[in-house]
């Protein structure tokens, strides 16, 4: 009797697949604020996509848990994956901000902001596809430095920003605060996308 072996998992597309709900929630948040209505609904929506990345990583783990031999160290994969993971963490908490805060209007800043985390999510999107092939990739250390010059251009964006929300312009020390944590959480995805093309760029080198 002959019995079939189990396909390989493919780990590199449970990361690709996790990526792209990373960017597609990040495409939802910018509709959002640049369509700012049913707040409540679009927020629910990206909970979805972020629980739909919650199972991916589940099966990961799981995975990689089970996985006698794996093509880079699993500590390595898992830690690209939890990443990617916490970028749709965050995109979630600020949509659910947006709407926890009854936020009535959306500051120009913050559409500035989203536009650039969009950016952000499709390039690292693309850095998880090329990681695939890093061996062989020609495009893989261009989009990861692209990664790094869109959280720079985030990173100021977010001080100026900061300095201008805090000279008040007639905004009350509630209305303050609360834009301030959104900023901080917008911010926290560009750090987590650069922190995860640079734990890729890690694990390439450690692997050539």
């Amino acid at each position: 009797m002959l019995f079939s072996r189990k396909k390989d998992v493919n780990y590199f597309k449970i990361l690709g697949q996790m990526a792209g709900c990373a960017q597609k929630a990040a495409t939802q948040l910018d509709e959002m604020l640049n369509n700012y209505i049913n707040i409540k609904a679009k927020a629910k929506a990206i909970y979805d996509i972020e629980h739909e990345a919650d199972k991916l990583l589940h099966s990961l783990t799981r995975e990689l848990n089970r996985a006698f031999v794996t093509p880079i160290d699993r500590e390595d994969l898992l830690a690209i994956g939890n990443g990617i993971d916490s970028i749709t963490d965050a995109i979630e908490d600020v949509a659910n901000s947006f709407d926890t805060f009854s936020i009535a209007n959306v500051q120009s800043e913050a559409l500035d902001m989203s536009k650039i985390i969009m950016e952000t999510c499709n390039t690292l999107a693309e850095v998880v596809k090329e990681f695939e092939l890093f061996r062989s990739s020609k495009k893989l250390n261009e989009l990861i430095i692209e990664v790094n010059r869109l959280e720079e251009e985030g990173d100021m964006l977010y001080r100026s920003t900061l300095k201008k929300l805090y000279k008040n312009n007639g905004l009350s020390v509630l209305d303050i605060i609360k834009w301030k944590e959104i900023y901080d959480f917008m911010e926290r995805i560009l750090d987590t996308c650069e922190d995860v093309a640079n734990l890729i760029e890690g694990t390439v080198l450690k692997n050539r």
